[in-house]
């Protein structure tokens, strides 16, 4: 905390009712006549918890504020079951009791990374390195019968070199070894599906009994499609992640993270930022522009609606601003490179949907087959072989068609390497193997019927190994 701020004194009642970002350095006077000073907040859920670190004692502390007892007495039990099989996790720390909630802290972890925090920018050694353990450590956590239910990749914090688990709500007896294989592909599924080779050479480290090979990549697999479809959900729901406004005549979605100062007012009216942009795109059902200027570099892309009957069809069903707002960010948790989207609005008159328009980052790429052209005939670089494969790869393991393979619907990003998808209204999630293989045959066909001659047949080399039928059946 800055020496400038003063923590201002609060009540319970305050805290439940504050909403996200709205506190700062606060003072909590405790029953017993102490204060506690909150100077750094670290997540917030109102009306359920509020995660702050706090100096108390003759340390630091990380502390827990719980407006439910039973949110208070499932963290206390993990943690308790934690210390109880000799895992490592933060240690418990007592303080004096409030009216109106419940307090836990643990021990503030000096440096403390989440494992993603780790492994985000590192060497590929380091990074193996920070898996392994985790492994090893999650091997323990099965091996005393217990599992972390959500174990994404900030449930694990290192310090002092060590990983740790956090997050003691999370904290189950497994005694069936079904669950705690499960659980070990829930956490494996956390990455995205190019991490998977690099995964199963680190797997002797998860430790004794070494799970089976089959049938974790199938209960991998099942685990990213639950992960995908909770996710694709969540898109839609006010979160950490996103805030939602809904209206009458409006709803909209946003990245809560988005820092764009156009944004607000796009989101307020379209129609006038649109005018006032520039047209990349001007078609019968979908126009996109692009708006520049200090600070800002914005695309949106209206889905137009044709005519009364169009408008009749569409209006019941979820806007394709919407299907390609929820498809966006899905590519982004499998590390699929595409323009980022910032916020989806869709037009109403109560439940039905009118005009819709998708927010997105601009990208400065250029389309495949135009900048292959410019290439004239020398070699597809490597870099944009590794960028393709590894998004059919990714899409495969996921089990996702994109529905308009065309070489326009790939930006190349020259100056980074980046190889970018776009267009995504038309990409599906599939539940079904056949059916996911039958779209996948279509993308690939289509894909290759963009090209000839030694171009296309680079390409029908590259993706051979990709051949439908060679990924898990269930």
């Amino acid at each position: 905390m800055s020496p400038s701020v003063t923590p201002a004194d609060i009540t319970i009642a305050a805290l439940r009712a504050a909403k996200v970002g709205a506190l700062g350095p606060f003072r909590l006077a405790l029953d017993n006549g102490e204060c506690l000073v909150g100077d750094e907040i670290h997540r917030h859920l109102p009306g359920r918890r509020l995660v702050f670190g706090a100096e108390w004692g003759a340390g630091r502390v990380l502390v827990k504020l719980f407006f439910r007892a039973r949110d208070h007495a499932r963290e206390r039990a993990g943690l308790a079951r934690l210390h109880a099989a000799g895992i490592r996790a933060p240690a418990l720390r007592e303080l004096p009791a409030v009216a109106g909630a419940w307090l836990l802290a643990t021990e503030f972890l000096p440096g403390a990374q989440s494992l993603a925090e780790r492994i985000r920018g590192s060497s590929a050694p380091a990074a193996d390195a920070d898996i392994a353990a985790t492994l090893a450590l999650l091997g323990a956590l099965h091996r005393a019968r217990l599992i972390q239910a959500d174990p994404h990749l900030d449930n694990f914090l290192f310090s002092g070199g060590a990983p740790h688990v956090i997050d003691g709500a999370g904290i189950h007896p497994a005694t069936n070894e079904n669950v705690r294989r499960a659980n070990l592909a829930l956490f494996l599924a956390q990455f995205d599906p190019t991490w998977d080779q690099r995964l199963l050479a680190l797997l002797p480290a998860y430790g004794t009994p070494p799970p089976d090979p089959a049938a974790l990549a199938r209960e991998v697999l099942r685990a990213r499609q639950r992960r995908l479809r909770d996710y694709r959900a969540k898109c839609l729901r006010t979160c950490g992640e996103f805030v939602i406004a809904r209206d009458w005549d409006r709803f909209v979605a946003r990245r809560r993270d988005a820092a764009d100062p156009r944004l607000a007012e796009l989101l307020a009216a379209p129609a006038t930022g649109i005018a006032a942009g520039h047209w990349l795109k001007d078609g019968n059902t979908a126009s996109v522009v692009r708006i520049s200027d200090a600070g800002s570099d914005l695309v949106v892309k209206r889905y137009n609606i044709k005519h009364w009957r169009h408008g009749l069809g569409r209006a019941p069903r979820r806007s394709r601003a919407s299907v390609a707002w929820r498809n966006a960010n899905l590519l982004a948790l499998l590390g699929v490179a595409a323009p980022q989207p910032l916020a989806v609005l869709e037009q109403r008159f109560g439940p039905l949907r009118r005009t819709a328009y998708l927010i997105s980052a601009y990208s400065p790429g250029v389309p495949l087959q135009d900048w292959l052209r410019h290439q004239g005939e020398a070699v597809v670089p490597d870099w944009l072989d590794r960028a393709l494969l590894d998004i059919f790869a990714a899409l495969a393991a996921a089990r996702i068609s994109h529905g308009d393979l065309k070489a326009s619907n790939f930006l190349v990003e020259d100056t980074d390497q980046r190889l970018l998808l776009i267009d995504l209204d038309a990409l599906r999630l599939h539940r079904c193997g056949w059916r996911f293989r039958r779209a996948q045959r279509r993308d690939l066909a289509r894909f290759l019927a963009n090209w000839d001659g030694a171009i296309r047949r680079h390409f029908e080399n590259l993706l051979a190994p990709l051949r439908v039928g060679a990924g898990p059946e269930h």
